[in-house]
């Protein structure tokens, strides 16, 4: 499907706009809306009314500068990323679901991230630079077309220059608790139409209380419930 829509053919820029909303490219990319392998994680980790609050595609030619070191913890005010663990349970504010669609290996560059970070009680001193500047200080996540990676926006993380042997492509589907946001985007009701019914409820606006019928949110439910992991 992405083979489609002639990327190669554009610069970055409108290589970003043509990947902006994952959903709208056709029903693959609807099911990883509430794929039941990830799912079990993002209720554990986020929330058991988890909300999926944007998704979108890039695309990396040879060449294509990374993005700059970003994310902090406890940031709620700007982004509503955040990362607690209080009585063994965690608790995490934004989280990025990221799949591979294409092989990223060692000297390739693309995602890296300061370990830990996440974790922090105070701001990187990384933020806002670029990854290459720091590169000593990065892990980079090596990868095989297939391969998700869940991090929370709270992690210091970004990318560097695109060098792989091919372009590189991957998918991110950014999920919230139930009752915050990023983005304001809102689903119109021809949209949901395609949706499950649990695929609804992941998509829905935020809230602690139902958009529609104003009841009180339902937890999101696994197909089989004795594969959740424990929140703490």
């Amino acid at each position: 499907m992405l083979d489609d829509l002639g990327l190669e053919d554009l610069d970055d820029q409108g290589r970003k706009g043509r990947l902006e909303w994952l959903p709208d490219l056709g029903q693959p990319f609807v099911d990883l809306i509430d794929d039941e392998r990830i799912l079990p994680y993002l209720l554990a980790f986020v929330d058991d009314y988890v909300r999926l609050d944007h998704s979108y595609g890039i695309q990396m030619m040879d060449g294509s500068p990374g993005l700059g070191l970003h994310g902090e913890p406890d940031n709620r005010a700007p982004n509503c990323a955040w990362y607690h663990v209080r009585n063994g349970v965690i608790s995490a504010g934004l989280t990025v679901v990221s799949y591979a669609l294409t092989d990223v290996p060692a000297d390739a560059g693309g995602f890296v991230c300061v370990p830990g970070s996440h974790k922090a009680n105070f701001s990187s001193p990384y933020l806002d630079q670029a990854a290459t500047a720091v590169r000593e200080h990065l892990a980079h996540a090596e990868l095989r077309a297939g391969d998700a990676v869940i991090f929370t926006e709270a992690l210091t993380h970004g990318s560097l220059d695109w060098a792989g042997p091919s372009v590189r492509r991957a998918l991110f589907y950014k999920y919230a608790p139930g009752h915050a946001s990023w983005l304001d985007y809102r689903w119109a009701e021809r949209d949901l139409e395609r949706l499950t019914p649990r695929q609804r409820q992941v998509v829905a606006p935020p809230g602690v209380f139902d958009g529609v019928t104003a009841q009180a949110r339902q937890p999101i439910a696994l197909a089989d419930q004795e594969h959740r992991p424990h929140r703490g």
